[in-house]
């Protein structure tokens, strides 16, 4: 099925830029003990249970079935729960009070609590089995349905190959009960119910109230989080107040938490300064030498480039594909440009993706031999390869080279930077097109690019991001198609058995890391601000990103 693009990749390129929109790894990140330097300098003090962050974009929707993207997710984190919450490094139970896993693996139960939505009416499972059908539904268009595909006949749903919503594997037993049945037993399913950005409940009445416009303003959505949206004012500021309806609302200690949506860098440094907001959710590589008090936090999000390989296009030839990935010198690029907590990847998934402590990567390493400093030798001889099968003489005589880059510091940087070592290195020229945000996205996804810089999350399953790449995927953005990695990708997916599962993932890899569509490049890191006297305050791992719910004010 072709998805729509992921609205998610715009915000974390925007709202990250040279930082990630997650943690990378299941320990979360506590502000109160920022992995950088600190100091005490600046710190004021503050009486009331309010919280004030500053961010530079606004929340898209708040729409369960369309969100994909971090400032909503943010806010959701705090306004709605699922069936379980993903908590300072830990799977707790949300409206769930209990569940149970059958013996094989495949049918879980969950037990819902008493809980009730902000108006007081009870969340039931009907609500989360309409929440999730909902988002299955082709006619929703929802960008997120492969979130799913781990639960029987999902796939086949919001593929259209079945029309039939009750031969999916998502049934309320009664208003307590829900029953989730799987295809095959998955490790990764908890984490992904408790991490996933789409996996809360909808009240059907609000969606069949306001239609289309549903989730797009506080009038217009409901839910059953800790805290309640009172104000949205668009591109300007976010209000929550406490839920004193929420099942556990004795242990949420702040008031009131206020996103202001400041999109100028310096103006929210400035407002730090003056007292006016108590965080900020993301600073630049050059402020973090100016606040020495700064935290970061790593990984979550991969940043790779993806290679136009459709037919026409110069970058179609793999040896020079290969000839521009060795040349990169990825460890140089980050030391100068990335936020601190960046890394540099060699691998298409993250290592913070683990099976029984030991990350996948280790176990599973790729076999491609990527260099974090490159192989100047190696890109030369994928150069000259690449020159002799196209029929020239030297790198100026290759066909233009455009690299659309994303309007922003940091992405004007990288692809300065790399755009200067392919020169260095290769003598190749490349021309760089920098364009607003969403004209990039545009000719992102219309395939009128030659070299595109992409940020995905990484997700918790370690096929996360490699799925994307199969034939017909709409998130396959280089247009690449490899019958034996599509198979692959798809028989390890289906495949019961974990050790083979990750061996046909590793062939899987291995094959497109040979062809280079795409090529990683770095982990991205993330540094923040954060008064001392609030407390409690953590960077989560997908859901949210910045869980403040049991944060308070000292």
């Amino acid at each position: 099925m072709k998805k729509v693009f992921s609205v998610m990749l715009i915000v974390v390129l925007l709202l990250t830029v040279t930082g990630c929109n997650t943690t990378g790894s299941n320990e979360m990140s506590n502000l109160d003990e920022p992995t950088g330097t600190s100091n005490s300098e600046g710190s004021t003090t503050k009486d009331v249970q309010e919280f004030v962050f500053g961010s530079r974009n606004d929340m898209v929707t708040l729409d369960v079935s369309k969100m994909n993207e971090e400032m909503s997710a943010l806010v959701m984190y705090a306004v709605n729960e699922g069936l379980l919450r993903y908590s300072e490094g830990n799977i707790i139970n949300g409206i769930a009070e209990d569940y149970e896993i059958s013996e094989d693996g495949i049918v879980y139960t969950f037990y819902l609590r008493d809980a009730l939505w902000s108006d007081g009416e009870p969340v039931t499972a009907y609500d989360f089995e309409y929440s999730f059908l909902r988002t299955l539904d082709p006619e929703t268009g929802s960008s997120q349905v492969d979130e799913f595909d781990t639960i029987l006949n999902a796939k086949e749903y919001y593929s259209g190959e079945i029309t039939d919503p009750s031969l999916v594997g998502i049934k309320a037993l009664d208003e307590k009960t829900l029953e989730l049945t799987l295809t095959k037993s998955d490790p990764f399913f908890l984490l992904e119910l408790a991490q996933g950005i789409n996996f809360y409940p909808v009240r059907k009445d609000y969606v069949e109230k306001y239609g289309a416009d549903y989730g797009s303003s506080v009038e217009t959505f409901i839910g059953c989080g800790p805290f309640k949206l009172t104000e949205w004012v668009q591109s300007a500021s976010i209000t929550m107040e406490k839920n004193e309806m929420y099942w556990d609302k004795d242990n949420i200690k702040l008031e009131k938490v206020t996103n202001l949506i400041v999109p100028d860098e310096n103006t929210l440094a400035g407002m730090y300064d003056l007292g006016e907001i108590d965080a900020i959710y993301s600073i630049t590589k050059s402020q973090t030498e100016l606040y020495p008090e700064y935290g970061y936090r790593t990984g979550g999000t991969l940043q790779y480039l993806a290679f136009n390989c459709r037919e026409g296009n110069v970058l179609s030839n793999k040896n020079l594909r290969k000839a521009m990935s060795f040349a990169i010198d990825r460890q140089s690029i980050v030391k100068a440009v990335a936020s601190p907590g960046s890394e540099v990847a060699d691998s298409m998934i993250d290592p913070s993706i683990t099976i029984d402590g030991v990350p996948v990567t280790e176990k599973y390493p790729n076999t491609t031999g990527i260099s974090p400093n490159g192989d100047v030798d190696k890109a030369l001889e994928y150069l000259d390869k690449a020159l002799e099968e196209l029929g020239i003489s030297s790198a100026k005589e290759l066909p233009k080279i455009t690299y659309v880059c994303m309007d922003s510091t940091a992405h004007r940087q990288y692809a300065e930077a790399l755009q200067a070592r392919w020169s260095e290195v290769l003598n190749v020229d490349v021309e760089l097109s920098i364009m607003p945000v969403p004209q990039a996205i545009g000719s992102l996804i219309s395939g009128e690019f030659d070299i595109f810089l992409v940020s995905m999350s990484t997700g918790v399953n370690p096929d996360s991001i490699l799925k994307n790449f199969t034939i017909g995927n709409g998130n396959n953005y280089p247009g690449w198609e490899n019958e034996e990695y599509t198979h692959l990708i798809t028989a390890q997916a289906n495949n019961g058995n974990l050790e083979e599962r990750l061996e046909q993932l590793q062939q899987a890899e291995a094959i497109i890391l040979e062809e280079s569509p795409v090529t990683p490049l770095w982990l991205p890191g993330n540094a923040y601000l954060s008064r001392d006297y609030v407390k409690n305050l953590y960077f989560g791992r997908q859901t949210g990103s910045i869980e403040f719910i049991y944060s308070y004010i000292e």
